[in-house]
């Protein structure tokens, strides 16, 4: 079977969660024996030379964070009427003619893509990964949630509605996404399916048992950004003591300036290398300010037998049910510092957590991942 994957980013271009979901179903599809290419975008005058069959379109998207706010307004409008980018994948499609087309994040290659895939009358699945059909953003701030109800929101809905139409299955990894959709009018004649993100198993999975006079080590792991929460929780780490913050990642927040010994910035480190950094700490704390859809970093804390700290916005309360781990209310930061403390003084309920969490991924590999998905 041919397959064809479309997301706004790819590697090397690769910067967050969506972004390796894609290039896991990719690597398993090709593992089972059938053909797959991605569609992508890259930087303008970028050249990309993987060895891999993948497109490249050149967009703004990749830089868009560097552009003034009234300019990336502008961009955001051009982007889903971009003829340019639909004549170019119309002609991809065309020319590799696959037998089922997956799209993710479209923002960036052109929101007229589901009309081509429609026309071409090739079998769709569209998978949500945020809220960026329901505001350009694809962010929606704790604390600033009528951000999504506003005129200028439901103008930009209304014609997401219209361009998107209904796929013939729509995918969100959790029931809360799926839901902000259809209260909206989305997808209305879509068959619409809750399938967890895929994860890797991690067959040297073990239970940690530390010295005793070694040092509780909590971790970040994520885009070092003010809406993922990183300031927020670097605040929080100089109120408290006898435990250490690792953070793994990179971003335009100047992190580096803070002075507190026991906060190591380690920044962006190879999937291998994250892996031992989990199996050598003692929980993940998500301390995300926006609502996230199914973080990617939660599932690769249970493959790595890592417990979870989460604040309790959006998708991760999902993951989190069934005593997988610790939630807080998201901003605050006295119930954060109480979750630390529980954490530290309660090692035998945080190992349960870690059991718990690993449990469920079974559900969550790959392999079981395109099972659900062939069956559709």
């Amino acid at each position: 079977m041919k397959i064809c994957l479309i997301n706004n980013l790819y590697k090397p271009y690769n910067r967050g969660g969506a972004e390796r979901v894609v290039e896991i179903i990719a690597e398993e599809f090709e593992k089972q024996g059938n053909e797959v290419f991605v569609i992508s975008t890259k930087p303008f005058f970028v050249k990309c030379n993987l060895l891999v069959k993948n497109y490249y379109i050149n967009s703004f998207y990749y830089n868009l964070h560097k552009l003034p706010k009234f300019l990336r307004l502008i961009w955001h409008f051009f982007d889903i009427f971009d003829i340019l980018s639909y004549l170019k994948v119309k002609k991809i499609l065309k020319k590799e003619k696959p037998d089922i087309i997956i799209t993710h994040n479209l923002k960036g290659i052109s929101y007229l893509v589901p009309k081509i895939i429609k026309n071409l009358k090739i079998k769709y699945i569209h998978t949500l990964h945020d809220i960026q059909l329901l505001h350009p953003s694809g962010l929606m701030i704790h604390g600033k949630e009528k951000i999504i109800n506003n005129l200028f929101a439901k103008i930009y809905q209304a014609i997401c509605k219209n361009i998107f139409n209904s796929p013939d299955v729509v995918i969100s990894p959790s029931k809360w996404l799926m839901k902000m959709h259809e209260d909206r009018g989305f997808f209305k004649n879509s068959k619409k399916v809750i399938i967890p993100n895929p994860i890797i198993l991690n067959k040297k999975l073990f239970n940690k048992i530390k010295e005793k006079n070694k040092k509780f080590i909590f971790l970040y792991v994520g885009q070092l950004e003010e809406h993922k929460g990183i300031l927020f929780l670097i605040n929080v780490f100089n109120k408290i003591e006898n435990c250490e913050l690792a953070v793994v990642g990179t971003g335009h927040c100047h992190v580096h300036e803070n002075n507190n010994k026991n906060i190591n910035f380690l920044g962006k480190l190879k999937n291998s290398e994250v892996n031992k950094l989990m199996q050598e700490s003692d929980a993940l704390i998500m301390p995300s300010l926006c609502y996230e859809n199914s973080p990617t970093v939660i599932y690769e804390a249970f493959a790595n037998g890592l417990p979870v700290i989460s604040s309790n916005i959006g998708g991760s309360p999902e993951l989190l049910k069934d005593g997988a781990g610790l939630l807080f209310q998201a901003g605050d930061e006295n119930d954060l510092i109480k979750k630390i403390n529980y954490a530290m003084e309660h090692k035998n309920e945080l190992r349960e957590m870690a059991k718990n969490g690993s449990k469920k991924i079974k559900e969550f590999s790959v392999e079981k991942y395109i099972e659900k998905l062939m069956v559709i």
